[in-house]
């Protein structure tokens, strides 16, 4: 097999696979768990609004969320490909697909101050 040859087999299977997770409905999926992430970002930040923290707290909240956010999105979608992926396997049953959902994509996405002061658990999988 020509090298010209090898490189039109791994387009087309790159081409295949593209299409096979547009068509799935996995793309709507991951464009669901980011849009979460952004509201379970407003609620967090929402519910720290009315308590007074250190200085500190705030610093620390900022920078274990800089690094927390991007794994727990990564997390949830994730899952929300592999919760799309198992309804697509199991022919239409929802209840695998959901549960892998919920535990993926709920949870908090950013550490709050009062996470940082310990009054509050960081749940990073949702139950």
């Amino acid at each position: 097999m020509s090298a010209h040859s090898r490189s039109i087999s791994s387009l087309s299977s790159v081409a295949l696979l593209t299409f096979a997770l547009q068509s799935s409905g996995c793309a709507a999926l991951a464009v669901g768990a980011a849009s979460g992430a952004a509201g379970g970002a407003a609620s967090s930040v929402e519910q720290s609004d009315d308590q007074d923290h250190s200085a500190m707290a705030y610093v620390g909240s900022v920078g274990a969320s800089a690094l927390y956010f991007p794994a727990k999105l990564l997390f949830a979608a994730g899952g929300a490909v592999t919760s799309g992926v198992a309804y697509l396997v199991t022919l239409g049953d929802s209840s695998p697909s959901q549960s892998i959902w919920t535990a993926s994509v709920d949870g908090d996405y950013v550490v709050t101050p009062r996470m940082i002061e310990g009054r509050d658990d960081v749940d990073f999988v949702g139950g």
